[in-house]
């Protein structure tokens, strides 16, 4: 069809919009869903769309690039850019379209309406000349495939992960949103109202918040400086003419780059595309100049009070562009800084001065302004202003004196790891591809920077910090807690991969194998069965601490040699504490396995609790249990599970309470560790670049010597996690949105019915991504941000509930629109089309699940030490399938009865 206006508003024409829009990331409207029959037509218009100019001649390949790393360049004649790499490791792929000349840097006269995120939104699977939105969603379930889209600073993006076999058609479902998307009117409207809201929840986001109060402090004039989503007063002057307008002159084919990863044929890609787009005119070139930001002269402070109980502050320095030559020393400068437990600021802030609780850096340095250099810091009120003196110390000392050979070192192996641990996935290769494109021109762009990463010396990395880290120039930046403010101031051989093997040590410990090999990393696992599941009301928090302290000291190591130690490799290493597990996991450099296999083990089965460390370690702990609140989501889930029955395990709570915590002792985590870490209730999993012998061997050489606990009894499963009646709590909060929990009880993961479970909730609240009834009922009405069911469970018998974020004055519709949707579930209004689409949409995302060593490597684990089978994944459709309608309105007749209603807001 043919777009038709009363009149033509183009941004020659238009009055200014003042205030631009600039935010790092925003997500977009998200369609994706389940099953249905995948279009295999030919996109091309009868005529072409309004406002577009017919082409001359059909567009053909300018050039084609065959690059390294099995990556291709190619350009069309109308100005179309495709970069396909071929990844045959797993038959999943992704396809993504980027489109430049986007973003709030970008958005000209329609600076501050956050437009660009707008247009996003309606353009996401939005109604096109060929489809429905409905059919667009449809034919995306049928193969089990995950969209999204986003919108940065310069930039929109959209894409589809889907399985391999699916690509050509999510390729054309792309290209028919970037050339002939109808902007439906209730379409746009719809999406208007949903911007709105994010606006709204924005205000609660404390990392959103913070970035647009850096932003707005370090940059006066440039676009960069305001938010991506907008300003509501600017939003509010949009119609859809602008929209239409917006989207006629910048989705041409000259701004648009197609990525695509995985395992494709890569001429069939190009054909494919250079088919869809033959008719696409080149439309006019966009030009817009961005005026340069002034240098800064002088210091400046910004500080703003939000609701919470720590300091979120920055320091930060303007600094260069992208194709600046300094940019290596001064990433090698962040690196030595602040990346790891053994970086400069994280030794002293968080160990040697507990002054911080987290710390980070960053080199900020976008092609299109110049950047900036920050310290991160999160810290109690009373220490935040020590600590801000102290990192400037250590800015001082890196201007001053040369660092060591080994920091330079070190600083140099994590970037070469963080190059490899971040391409594992499609997904993440395309990001980089398709990030290094837009910003250099070449897709391979990260090969040579850390090539010159190399380089960088000592002498180097002073120079810079002479250069841009100038007292003169800092920039000071703080979010505080209400009433604090006026206290301020080379060849690869042929990848491989094997089956998971299982054996068991003589003393009882149980051992998974995988050999994977398209990329070099292993990834070393250990689990033991009991997190939170093993701890009481009395004890809640215990074996969360002794995860946090396994890494901080062994009767080799101290902390700080062990953080230095991986580090050093440029190694992943972490433990948490779960409900159900406490666990350890390694990612490392393949060459680095068998050194850093010794040190993980050893922090694993050898930790020795110091009292020194301990205090440390628990203070955190109190601090991370306050800081709990800060999120209206975690506070209301953590509300939820405060008010379960007694005797439900999901009662006590993973962190614990202040109360259980302080009274918790080094002695009491080191009989936790004396009880529970034994090879009978422990497994170890090598997954990665390794032969299964060798990965055998290590194993045994550091777990085997553990002794079998002959009587140990394991923590159970059994019990009884009946609501047995009606009830509501209501929490005041000092946030200004509304959180709603309905839970009703549910089954374990491993009772026969939790399939049933996860197909209910996969049509009342989708599976993973947004979706089902109460997303497109409550969201498509406006009535909330975001809406989710699931079932919250594990080996022991959970809940299943429904979770909404909306406004205060929209509770009590919200809560009374889901009870709605609970009883049509038990009435068993349950269309066969839908039941048919949630099948096909968990069915098909569960496929595209676990690529990466450490995803296989934990599910793995998981499964059987839950008693599932470490193979039990591999049948996940098959138990999908088998699910009947009526089983679901079984279930949900069986289980959505009694119910918990939480629900918190500013009201009383």
């Amino acid at each position: 069809m043919e777009l038709r206006y009363h009149r033509k508003r183009t941004c020659g024409r238009a009055l200014p919009i003042t205030g631009p829009s600039a935010r790092l990331f925003v997500a977009g409207v998200l369609v994706g869903g389940l099953a249905a029959i995948p279009y295999a037509g030919t996109l091309r218009a009868e005529e072409p769309p309004a406002g577009r100019t017919p082409p001359a001649e059909e567009a053909a390949f300018d050039s084609i690039q065959r690059l390294p790393e099995a990556v291709t360049l190619a350009r069309l004649s109308n100005g179309l850019t495709i970069v396909v790499q071929e990844n045959h490791t797993a038959p999943v792929a992704t396809v993504r379209c980027y489109v430049r000349n986007t973003g709030s840097v970008f958005e000209g006269c329609y600076m501050g309406a956050g437009i660009s995120h707008l247009v996003e939104h309606v353009v996401s699977g939005g109604t096109t000349a060929h489809r429905t939105e409905a059919e667009i969603e449809r034919i995306i379930d049928s193969f089990g495939g995950a969209t999204n889209a986003y919108t940065s600073t310069a930039l929109t993006a959209y894409f589809i992960d889907c399985p391999a076999e699916h690509t050509a058609t999510a390729v054309e479902l792309i290209a028919d949103m970037m050339l002939h998307c109808q902007f439906e009117a209730s379409e746009f409207d719809r999406e208007l109202r949903v911007v709105r809201q994010e606006l709204a929840d924005r205000l609660v986001n404390r990392h959103a918040v913070r970035w647009e109060l850096l932003s707005q402090t370090l940059y006066t004039t440039h676009p960069v400086r305001h938010p991506v989503i907008g300003y509501l007063d600017v939003l509010n002057r949009l119609d859809r003419e602008d929209a239409v307008a917006f989207y006629e002159s910048r989705y041409v084919p000259a701004n648009q780059v197609f990525v695509v990863v995985g395992a494709v044929d890569t001429d069939a890609v190009l054909d494919q595309l250079a088919a869809l787009y033959a008719e696409a005119p080149r439309g006019t070139e966009t030009y817009l100049p961005l005026e340069e930001e002034p240098q800064q002269l002088s210091p400046r402070e910004a500080f703003r009070e939000m609701d919470g109980a720590t300091v979120d502050a920055v320091l930060a320095w303007p600094t260069i562009r992208l194709d600046h030559e300094d940019l290596y020393a001064l990433d090698v400068a962040a690196a030595i800084l602040g990346e790891g437990e053994s970086s400069r600021l994280a030794r002293r802030l968080k160990h040697e001065e507990p002054l911080a609780l987290d710390v980070g850096t960053a080199s900020y340095t976008p092609h299109f302004v110049r950047g900036f250099f920050a310290l991160f810091f999160t810290a109690p009120p009373q220490t935040w202003q020590p600590a801000a003196e102290a990192a400037r110390e250590e800015v001082a000392r890196l201007r001053d004196e040369l660092v060591s050979e080994a920091e330079l070192e070190r600083a140099k192996r994590q970037q070469v790891a963080e190059l490899v641990l971040g391409r594992q996935t499609v997904q993440q290769a395309a990001r980089a591809l398709g990030r290094d494109y837009l910003a250099t021109g070449d897709p391979l762009f990260s090969s040579h920077y850390v090539e010159m990463i190399q380089r960088v010396t000592a002498e180097e990395v002073r120079d810079a910090a002479r250069r841009y880290l100038d007292p003169a120039r800092l920039n000071r930046v703080a979010l505080v807690p209400p009433g604090t403010l006026d206290e301020v101031a080379e060849e690869e051989p042929e990848p491989r991969e094997g089956p998971i093997q299982l054996s068991t040590l003589p003393n009882g410990l149980t051992v998974l194998v995988k050999r994977q090999s398209h990329l070099p990393l292993v990834n070393l696992q250990a689990y033991v069965l009991g997190g939170a599941l093993a701890d009481s009301e009395a004890t809640a928090g215990r074996a969360n601490l002794v995860a946090r302290m396994l890494d901080q000291g062994t009767r080799e190591r101290s902390a700080a040699e062990i953080a230095e130690f991986f580090d050093s490799l440029g190694a992943r290493f972490s433990v948490s504490g779960g409900r159900n597990t406490t666990y350890g996991t390694l990612t490392v450099l393949a060459d680095d396995v068998a050194e850093a296999a010794a040190v993980f083990a050893e922090c694993f089965t050898d930790s020795t609790f110091p009292e020194a460390q301990f205090d440390f370690v628990q203070q955190r702990a109190l601090v991370a249990i306050d800081r709990r609140r800060d999120n209206a989501r975690t506070e209301a889930m953590d509300l939820f599970f405060r008010s379960l029955p007694e005797d439900s395990p999901y009662r006590v709570l993973q962190e614990g309470t202040r109360e259980t915590v302080e009274q918790l002792t080094a002695e009491d985590l080191q009989q936790f560790h004396a009880r529970y870490f034994v090879p009978n209730n422990m497994i170890v999993t090598v997954f990665g670049d390794i032969d299964e012998e060798e990965a055998l061997s290590i194993v045994e050489q550091h777990f085997g010597h553990l002794e079998s606990v002959e009587d140990f009894q394991p923590v159970t499963f059994d019990y009884d996690n009946t609501i047995p009646e009606d009830t509501t709590v209501h929490l005041q909060t000092g946030k200004p949105t509304g959180m709603v929990l309905l839970g009703y009880r549910g089954v374990s993961i491993r009772d026969d019915d939790y399939p049933a479970l996860e197909v209910l909730g996969a049509i009342m609240g989708g599976y993973r991504y947004p979706g089902g009834w109460l997303h497109s009922e409550l969201r498509g009405e406006g009535l909330v941000y975001a809406v989710h069911a699931f079932p919250i469970t594990g080996p022991a018998p959970g809940y299943f509930v429904a979770v909404a974020q909306t406004d205060p004055g929209q509770i009590d519709e919200v809560v009374e629109r889901i009870r709605a949707n609970v009883s049509r579930a038990r009435a068993g209004e349950i269309d066969e089309a839908e039941f048919a689409l949630a099948q096909q949409r968990i069915i098909g995302l569960k496929a595209m699940e676990n690529t990466t060593a450490a995803e296989r490597a934990q599910q793995a684990a998981l499964d059987e030490l839950y008693g599932l089978g470490y193979d039990h994944s591999r049948t996940a459709a098959e138990r999908i399938e088998a699910v009947t309608l009526d089983d679901i309105v079984r279930v949900a007749r069986e289980y959505l009865t009694e119910s918990l209603l939480v629900t918190t807001s500013p009201d009383p």
